[in-house]
């Protein structure tokens, strides 16, 4: 009989050992696999994207026109592909990725029913160095493709004393358009120019 109460006993306090222990392991895995996901933030490699679209540029049967509007007044001349890309370089002089943005922005991801799009929003978590033009960027995915259909990039930059911004809209393998704004003193803003560039026939 003792026999008995021994091994049943010694059987609670195994199973309550086991019971008391499981928790504390969830814990712990819980904190590494929050930490591997930390460790795994990464953003959408924008200025990437926009290179490979400049490699596809190249190959396609078109020639790229330019509609420049000023005070409401519109010319339009047909570019040759190296001018197209002197005209975006502004945008290629800075590296937008996970490595040199990630402590000043944030992501926001949501599904927009109103564009249809999945929506990647990237807005300042804090204060952003002088040094960094960039403000703020948008990129805009297909939710039944997953392929990127736009691009929304703002920086700032400072000129002759002046502030000001620009604004690109990347429309993927169709056109790109820049905004130029002059902020005045006043807090105003004063749109300088619009340029739209076309390379697909159908627009």
């Amino acid at each position: 009989m003792k026999k008995i109460f021994f091994i049943l006993f010694f059987a609670i306090v195994i199973f309550s050992c086991n019971n008391t222990t499981t928790p504390s392991t969830q814990a712990t895995q819980n904190n590494i696999d929050s930490t591997q996901e930390e460790k795994t933030t990464t953003f959408f490699p924008v200025t990437s994207f926009l290179k490979s679209q400049l490699i596809a540029l190249d190959s396609v049967p078109f020639t790229p026109l330019m509609y420049t509007i000023v005070n409401d007044k519109t010319d339009s001349v047909w570019l040759k592909k190296e001018q197209l890309k002197t005209i975006l370089a502004p945008f290629f002089s800075f590296n937008i990725d996970t490595t040199n943005l990630i402590q000043y922005f944030k992501e926001t991801k949501f599904n927009d029913q109103t564009l249809n799009a999945i929506t990647l929003t990237y807005e300042p978590s804090g204060q952003i160095p002088d040094t960094l033009q960039i403000r703020g960027w948008n990129v805009y995915i297909d939710p039944t493709s997953g392929n990127v259909r736009s691009l929304y990039i703002e920086k700032e930059f400072k000129e002759n004393g002046q502030s000001y911004t620009q604004q690109l809209i990347w429309t993927t393998d169709k056109s790109a358009k820049i905004i130029t704004i002059l902020n005045q003193p006043d807090g105003n803003a004063k749109l300088l120019k619009e340029q739209k560039i076309i390379w697909d026939d159908n627009q």
